[in-house]
Order: C-alpha cells, then structure tokens, then sequence
C-alpha cells in the first residue's frame, strides 16, 4: 500500500510551501528599509527639485518613479527649486521634507508600489489603477463598556433608566461603524474619497472594513502590515505615520 508514503510527502509539502510562504518577503520591504535604515547627509540650496529626486534615488540605489508635469499632462514642476540641509537622517525624512516643497499647497505624496519608490501629486497617485483593496477589522473598536447604576433604595426595580443606566439610548452597532468611516473620510485625505467625489472607496462588511485606497492613504491608516529589510548588525527601528510627521524609533533591542 502507498498510502501512509503519499501522506507524509503530502504533509512534507505541505510544511515546505509554509515555511517558503512564512520566509517570502513583501515586495516593497527592500525599499522601505532603504528609506527607513540609511542614513543621509543633505545639504541642497536652491536646487531643482529634478536634480534632488535624481540623486535621492541615486544616493538609495531604488528605483525613483517621479509624475512631472509635461505639455500633455500635469504633474509636479521640476524646475521647483529645494532648499534643505539635513545631517545623517533617515532617507524617510529627508524624502518628506523634500516633498513638502514639490508643491506649496501640500498635494504632493509619496508611495510604494511594486517594488519601487512613486512620486507625485495626490491625485495622480490615487489614480484607480493604482489603488489596493485593504481590509480592516474594527470589532475591539465597537466593543462598548456599559455603566449600570446602583438600584435606589426602597425599590426593586433600579433606576427604570434605559441601556447603560444614562437615560440616553445608546448608539447601534451600526452607528458605531458610520462615525469610524465618518471619522476616516475627516481626518485622512478628505478630497479622495467617494464620498467627496473623490476616487477612493470605503463601506464595512460584518465589523470589516474595505477600503479601496491607494498606498499613502492606507499608510495613514494603519502603517505597513510588512517589516522594512533590516541590515546586519544595525538596531531594528519602527516608523510611526501620521498625516503631518512620520517619527523613526530606533528599538533597544540587541543587535541581530
């Protein structure tokens, strides 16, 4: 009989395509751990912007892929000047300080994408065919601690008030779900999503949300869901995204 042999190539397999699925790494963390792990000097006086993007990606050894308004479409406007001077800061850093100054109204980004490094107006960087359908699962964010109130004495029956004993009826489930998505569409990008006639989509699904999005929004959400590629013999760092600054932590951890 052949059965318990195929059974154990089955299972050897099996434990083959999971350490091989466990060990395959994110397609963007070559380059976000550029970004996150070298450490750059730059010292740029009035400098086109064109220049300072092409020795940025020279610098990191990426590939740099920068939307720049031409005759037939718009963009970001290369002859923009940068002035920046930093010493030994994170590429993450210097790259958001850069792009602060691509456009003055702060419609510039950046994202990963496919392995590389994309720049350019938000718009055009939420463009549909760049966006990724990322799921969210909110249930520890609608989870309520209800306030019961002590009875009154000389009654049997409490304080007669509804729910969690505020005399107010509390919100549904439901409700909960709209001010999460009310509060994203807010505070994060507000132009891009549908509901602002924007190109970006959010709804919910049983306590999930799909979000529709491009890199930058999703980054703004909830960070990475993938680790940066670390260097031997460096201390791990973390980066924490928000809207307005994004902080590198350097971990207290030995060094791998």
């Amino acid at each position: 009989m052949r059965t318990i042999p195929i059974v154990i190539c089955f299972v050897s397999l099996t434990i083959a395509l999971g350490l091989r699925a466990q060990s395959e790494e994110h397609v963007n963390a070559k380059v976000l751990g550029q970004l996150v792990y070298s450490d750059i000097t730059v010292k740029l006086d009035e400098v086109s912007s064109k220049k300072a993007l092409d020795d940025f990606e020279k610098q990191l050894g990426i590939m740099l892929w920068v939307q720049w308004k031409d005759d037939e479409s718009v963009g970001l406007d290369s002859s923009e000047t940068i002035t920046l001077e930093l010493k030994e800061q994170p590429a993450l850093v210097v790259l958001e300080r850069i792009v602060e100054q691509l456009d003055h109204e702060g419609n510039a980004a950046w994202q990963l994408r496919h392995g590389a490094l994309e720049v350019g107006l938000k718009s055009q960087l939420a463009s549909p065919g760049r966006h990724r359908l990322e799921t969210y699962y909110i249930r520890d964010l609608l989870f309520t601690i209800r306030n019961f109130d002590a009875p009154e004495l000389g009654t049997f029956g409490g304080s007669g008030r509804d729910g969690d004993g505020s005399g107010t009826t509390p919100p549904t489930q439901q409700e909960e779900i709209d001010r999460i998505i009310e509060l994203i569409i807010k505070f994060i990008e507000p132009d891009l999503w549908e509901q602002n006639g924007g190109p970006c989509s959010i709804t919910n699904y049983k306590k999930t949300l799909l979000i529709r999005a491009p890199d930058f929004v999703h980054r703004q959400i909830n960070g990475y869901g993938f680790l940066a590629r670390q260097p031997a013999q460096v201390r791990q760092r973390r980066v924490i995204y928000s809207k307005d600054k994004t902080r590198i932590v350097v971990d207290r951890l030995p060094i791998r």
